[in-house]
């Protein structure tokens, strides 16, 4: 005698839908119905795609079933998107398994869910901590980087953009004679004190050691120089206090003004460091901001 399918599949701890060969409904399992908001009375015989409805977890775009079988993506970061009867969506792991009759025309489909919430919060912030400087909390080059480069091949060649490197002057003295420390303290400091300085739409990022970098998008020169000034007098008003002493630090800014799909990344990153190294050469005796216009 079969067993029935309410029999097997009661305690499966992951949804388990079943559809016929035409992609009807013909059985939820008790997990399938908490998780998609519906009972299999209400969705047998309805068309699966009524029933699911999957989302590309990068994009919100629809996702089919028909799409999964035979399919090997790699995982981007998110998991599909379920949306769920009554509204909201979250993360699932689906897959898809297609039966077959003897002829072997597809029978049916067997499609499990598996709720990924605490996965995908646990792969954000991972993700979050690799794209974040751990003493600073301020991006990394690398994003920077990237979102330069999205700049230079998404935006109208017209706009006006703005390119800075921001190296400290005297933290090494700082390291050296407070101790590391107090050098990660400095940076955290001054880290804050920057992005005080800076627009939601801005990006800034710690380089590295003592060297920051920031790209203001859609910024004209005027407004980029002003912004150089205030980041220059967020560093120069900083002091350090630790043990009962107090240390000062400055900062060498290059300031690199150009105009998308006219210069090349690494010719924006190259004009920007040279900028700021003419800045440090300069001293004390001479300007801290360094400008370089490319167009």
């Amino acid at each position: 005698m079969d067993t029935p399918l309410s029999d097997v599949f009661e305690h499966f701890p992951d949804a388990l839908i079943l559809a016929d060969g035409e992609a009807r409904v013909s059985y939820l399992n008790p997990a399938a119905e908490r998780l998609l908001g519906l009972s299999l009375n209400n969705t047998h015989g309805h068309a699966l795609d009524k029933v699911l409805t999957l989302q590309d977890g990068e994009t919100r775009h629809p996702v089919q079933i028909g799409d999964f079988p035979g399919q090997h993506t790699p995982f981007a970061g998110s998991f599909h998107l379920l949306v769920r009867n009554g509204g909201g969506a979250i993360p699932v792991q689906c897959s898809v398994a297609l039966t077959r009759s003897g002829s072997g025309a597809t029978a049916g489909y067997m499609i499990v869910l598996r709720n990924a919430s605490g996965l995908q919060q646990y792969i954000d912030k991972l993700v979050t901590q690799s794209m974040h400087d751990e003493h600073s909390r301020l991006l990394r080059r690398a994003e920077l980087v990237k979102r330069l480069w999205r700049l230079l091949q998404e935006t109208d060649e017209s706009e006006p953009q703005a390119f800075m490197f921001l190296d400290l002057d005297n933290f090494k003295s700082v390291n050296d004679t407070a101790g590391h420390a107090a050098g990660d303290l400095a940076i955290r400091q001054i880290a804050a004190r920057l992005k005080d300085q800076v627009r939601g739409r801005d990006t800034l990022a710690r380089l590295g050691g003592d060297e920051f970098g920031l790209l203001l998008e859609r910024c004209p020169a005027e407004r980029a120089r002003q912004r150089a000034v205030q980041l220059h007098r967020a560093v120069e008003s900083y002091v350090l206090r630790w043990n009962g002493n107090s240390y000062r630090l400055g900062v060498s800014i290059g300031l690199a003004l150009f105009k998308t799909h006219q210069h090349s990344l690494n010719g924006i990153l190259a004009a920007a460091d040279a900028a700021c190294y003419q800045a440090k050469r300069n001293g004390s005796s001479g300007p801290h901001i360094q400008e370089i216009e490319l167009d």
